[in-house]
């Protein structure tokens, strides 16, 4: 360390360290470029990114996921017995006039789960999602969601399929969810939906729900069925499986 002297009057000498306004101004200019790189920082996070929405069942993956979750979670002697009932419920829903995808897919899971403690049905998810699901995946469609995932875009899952195992899915590969989920009430599932099935319309309903799309450069959709139009209607650019 360099220092400097001053005679103090009194015949002796004390040391004075001149470095200090060095040290002041190499701090001031520290500074200034974090200011510098926080402010680039917040340049690049504001930019306009890309919102990529993809439908699940026959498009991120090959056919339909409740189907093979029925088979997953239930022994055959109950799918047996279930299915003599659910035909029962689907044709009173087609005898009264009641008959849509939502009400059918409510008959078909209040048939099998309804009842079930919401841990019961998340750890039959769960199993699921680990267990099946990879089996299922188109693995380069969901590379190219990955990639875009970790340049920074919004991914988003936009399915009619159950949170069950669509929440743990999402949650392992950090994208957005937006999908149809069971009713609970003290803690058992109702055989009822709390949302709207995720289906058509209800699509597009949700999507502009949670996400301003002038925010984004650019939306892009995924997708495979009539079930998607509405959300196809939505994006900028659109591929179809």
């Amino acid at each position: 360390m360099v220092h400097g002297v001053r005679y103090t009057g009194y015949g002796t000498w004390s040391t004075v360290n001149i470095q200090q306004s060095k040290v002041n101004s190499q701090q001031s200019m520290l500074n200034s470029q974090k200011s510098t790189v926080k402010s680039q920082k917040s340049k690049v996070n504001s930019q306009p990114r890309l919102l990529h929405l993809c439908d699940f069942d026959g498009t991120l993956t090959r056919g339909d996921s409740l189907l093979r979750f029925l088979w997953f979670s239930l022994p055959v002697s109950r799918l047996a017995w279930g299915s003599f009932v659910v035909l029962i419920k689907f044709l009173s829903l087609f005898f009264w006039g009641k008959w849509s995808n939502s009400t059918a897919k409510s008959a078909l899971l209040s048939t099998f789960f309804k009842g079930k403690t919401m841990v019961e049905l998340n750890a039959l998810g769960a199993g699921f999602c680990s267990k099946i699901v990879p089996g299922l995946l188109r693995t380069d469609l969901l590379e190219t969601l990955r990639l875009a995932a970790k340049n920074g875009d919004t991914v988003v899952i936009v399915s009619a399929s159950l949170d069950l195992w669509l929440r743990p899915f999402c949650h392992l590969e950090g994208f957005d969810l937006l999908c149809t989920e069971l009713e609970y009430l003290d803690g058992k599932y109702t055989g009822r939906f709390s949302t709207p099935n995720c289906n058509g319309q209800e699509k597009a309903v949700r999507i502009l729900t949670a996400y301003d799309l002038q925010s984004f450069e650019k939306t892009i959709a995924y997708g495979n069925s009539e079930g998607d139009a509405a959300m196809f209607d939505l994006a900028d650019e659109v591929f179809k499986f």
